[in-house]
């Protein structure tokens, strides 16, 4: 099961599309013409999708009204590289840390502030600092610990590129092989393959794309290899809230780290909007 797009939705969407418009160097007339096609899109959308699936049908829009242009390939070469500015400062912290597993997990979390989706402007030192100081709305560290140790196998479900710097500072603390997933094709700011290579994650990692350009893990639009990996997974670590919202029934093998950015999946959750989280389990488990 995947949640509808809620009416609260519709407005982020348009916000959306208008900054990936602005992020391309286009004139005013196909900027016209991609905004409306965008709100035709979400006019004559299936009421039975998803935010994450409306949002990459315009997206798609988007790039091929631009010749195949991806908006968002300057914007996550720099959020790399802010998120690369402050790699040794974070290690430092976790080395330096008496739980060095539970603050990098923390910090791991932190990093899903670099999002161009719900929010447009984030600051990353600032961000890091409240997640170490600050208690989380749902943190199942012990949980982790435990499905750690038991684990034969971890799927990592990877968010934003930039973000994926913080991926690694965890998974640096995980010292396990796992299998690190990315979006096959562009879609708004999330990771693809060359964001992940660009991250330069240790050797033991193996990097894969879920064959799919949608937010989110949609697992009726993946790849069916994609797929048998996913369900045959001890564990698995997903990161943002689009996997938070389109794997709402996952059970007790998922850790979900994010920030709550939206008011529908607060309400759902019964989280408080701008909340850390690490929670064992989906929406609806």
């Amino acid at each position: 099961m995947s949640l509808k797009a809620y009416f609260e939705c519709f407005p982020c969407l348009l916000r959306q599309a208008i900054e990936a418009v602005n992020f391309l160097q286009v004139d005013d007339e196909l900027k016209r013409e991609i905004l409306n096609d965008s709100m035709r899109i979400m006019i004559d959308i299936d009421p039975d999708l998803t935010s994450a699936e409306i949002a990459a049908s315009i997206h798609r829009n988007i790039i091929q009204k631009v010749g195949g242009k991806d908006p968002y390939e300057k914007v996550k070469r720099e959020s790399l590289k802010t998120a690369f500015e402050y790699y040794n400062d974070a290690k430092n912290l976790i080395a330096s840390s008496s739980q060095p597993l539970e603050t990098a997990l923390k910090l791991c979390a932190a990093g899903n502030i670099i999002d161009f989706g719900p929010a447009s402007e984030f600051e990353l030192k600032r961000t890091m600092e409240r997640a170490l100081q600050e208690p989380f709305a749902r943190f199942a560290f012990k949980e982790f610990m435990t499905a750690l140790q038991k684990a034969n196998s971890i799927l990592f479900l990877a968010d934003n590129a930039g973000e994926t710097v913080f991926d690694r500072l965890l998974i640096e603390e995980i010292k396990r092989p796992l299998t690190y997933v990315v979006k096959k094709d562009a879609i708004m700011n999330d990771a693809i393959v060359i964001d992940a290579e660009l991250t330069n994650f240790p050797e033991y990692v193996t990097i894969v794309d879920n064959g799919s350009a949608i937010q989110g893990t949609v697992l009726s639009q993946c790849s069916r290899d994609f797929v048998d990996r996913f369900e045959a997974a001890d564990m698995i670590i997903a990161k943002g809230m689009a996997n938070f919202e389109t794997l709402p029934e996952e059970g007790k093998r998922t850790f979900f780290l994010l920030k709550i950015k939206c008011v529908p999946i607060a309400k759902l959750s019964g989280i408080p909007n701008g909340s850390f989280v690490v929670k064992q389990g989906g929406l609806f488990t």
